[in-house]
């Protein structure tokens, strides 16, 4: 049946855009019931993982008759149809959109879900990924408490043999009402995951996803987080990124030229927005750094490629971009990481051979040495070309002195490199799983660049069995190891646990928890 004959009421702004394009829709009625949360699904040639994908939303905690799925399938040619049409006949509140014909871009299919949505709160799920099961009672419940228009918790990119936290940045602690400019690398991973938003404000500010083969989630969150003044976070697992072998998304399927022409759109996009320059700087250095530099030239698909002049006249062509704008900063006052920066003075500077040596010393683990110039540390890593390229270290910390009191541990620790922060606490993470995270403030004490550790058994306590990797934890979410180089151990003891430190084969210090008496 065709939806737009018979839909009773009207929705959100410029209704032709959505009639370009002819569609068919199930459960057309369900959309006349106000739920609490819309999650919308596209879906295009998805029969591998669509199933778990629609399932995690049934699943949810916060109960399904709280929630409605659209899934909109983008001229599947797969078994998704037959799939998607199989949950509609089992539940009233799945609404089922088919397209007439592809459009080649998720954007038609979120930007018709979000139109046809008719719910408090509005969230997005790629077709082969899935939900933790109470992913939106998470989101929801922060959303309420917070009167917040924008919510994001954790996401977990799960690998064949591992997993590891994607956007650590933004799940790192809890949140309310922040201005998502107080938060470091807020616009890196802009995909549509782990994310919730009142719909009103999507609609209110006219918010779409732009019609691109790749980054229009990336210009769309950036529209979303430069209008919504405040947003906040959590540190609950939400959302579970797919990226098994064998899943072909669009995303692996899009050619990196043409993932750079659609950046670079990107780029004139939000540098013709007119933001405060603090705010514009931040974007521009993911569009610059992260994107130009780390994903064209950090990657094995430079190295390989017999087509490295494309790479670097596409990077040619994103400085000619920004500097035909007046810009009171230069792209090199936003690049930041000690590798990208020698990527772009060797970019700037047309010394393409060092580049390529550069990448395939990074993606080779290729020979260094540690060495201080003027107090400061380096690694200095020495290219198969003959170059060596000294790299600023920001902080690394060392282990000069320990020893041990009756119920006390003590570590004192020196402090080096080009930008010494302030810690906030020891950071114990699991060896076995990446969502057990310890962090241990008040045994911490900081003057210039010494720090000591007082660690007492109180502090470990919330610790289960197993093995820790530590590290110092500063701005949130940064960290860094604490080297060691003496063997020897130190163990503490409460009730029916034993907490040992010792040195690692690489030379760091870390902690066993294991049963005692």
């Amino acid at each position: 049946m065709d939806f737009k004959k018979i839909l009773p009421f009207t929705r959100s702004f410029e209704d032709q855009y959505f009639e370009k394009i002819n569609y068919k829709v199930h459960n057309y009625k369900a959309l006349s019931t106000k739920t609490e949360v819309t999650v919308v699904i596209p879906v295009y040639n998805a029969e591998k993982y669509l199933a778990k994908t629609v399932d995690s939303v049934i699943v949810q905690n916060i109960g399904f008759s709280n929630i409605t799925i659209i899934l909109v399938d983008d001229g599947s040619n797969d078994k998704s149809r037959t799939i998607l049409k199989r949950y509609s006949e089992l539940y009233s509140n799945i609404v089922v959109v088919f397209l007439d014909e592809n459009t080649g871009t998720p954007a038609f299919p979120r930007n018709l879900g979000a139109h046809l949505a008719n719910s408090k709160y509005l969230t997005f799920l790629d077709a082969d990924d899935w939900l933790a099961h109470d992913g939106i009672q998470h989101l929801y419940h922060v959303l309420e408490s917070t009167k917040s228009d924008y919510a994001v918790g954790k996401t977990i990119q799960v690998n064949a043999k591992s997993e590891k936290i994607i956007g650590k940045y933004e799940s790192c602690k809890n949140r309310t009402n922040v201005s998502p400019f107080s938060i470091p690398h807020i616009f890196y991973h802009l995909g549509p995951r782990a994310r919730m938003m009142r719909l009103s404000f999507i609609r209110k500010n006219k918010l779409r996803f732009p019609e691109m083969k790749y980054a229009e989630d990336k210009q769309f969150f950036i529209d979303v987080l430069t209008s919504v003044g405040k947003i906040s976070t959590t540190t609950e697992p939400i959302y579970y990124l797919n990226r098994i072998p064998g899943n072909d998304s669009l995303t692996k399927q899009t050619d990196i030229m043409e993932k750079m022409d659609t950046n670079i759109a990107v780029l004139k996009y939000v540098l013709n927005k007119n933001l405060k320059i603090e705010e514009e700087k931040m974007i521009v250095n993911r569009l610059v750094e992260f994107d130009s530099i780390t994903r064209l030239f950090n990657r094995r698909h430079f190295i390989n490629s017999n087509q490295k002049e494309s790479y670097y006249d596409a990077f040619e062509e994103v400085i000619n971009v920004f500097n035909s704008y007046d810009r009171p900063y230069t792209l090199g006052d936003i690049i930041h990481k000690p590798l990208n920066k020698a990527f772009f003075n060797f970019l700037t500077t047309k010394q393409y051979n060092n580049v390529q040596a550069l990448a395939e010393w990074s993606a080779e683990g290729g020979e260094e040495s540690h060495t201080y110039t003027d107090g400061l540390p380096y690694t200095v890593a020495h290219l198969n070309n003959g170059v060596d390229v000294p790299l600023e270290i920001p902080v690394e910390a060392k282990v000069i002195r320990e020893q041990e009191k009756k119920g006390l541990i003590v570590f004192e620790i020196e402090l080096a490199g080009h930008h010494i922060p302030e810690f906030q606490s020891i950071e114990f993470n699991s060896r076995t799983s990446i969502l057990k995270v310890f962090n241990v403030e008040k045994s911490l004490s900081q003057n210039k660049n010494r720090l000591k550790l007082k660690i007492r058994t109180d502090h470990l306590k919330t610790l289960h069995r197993g093995g820790y990797v530590m590290r110092l934890q500063y701005d949130d979410y940064e960290s860094v190891m604490i080297s060691k180089d003496s063997d020897a151990e130190y163990e503490l003891s409460s009730g029916k646990k034993k907490y040992k430190f010792y040195q690692t084969v690489n030379g760091n210090l870390s902690l066993k928890v294991r049963k005692g008496k």
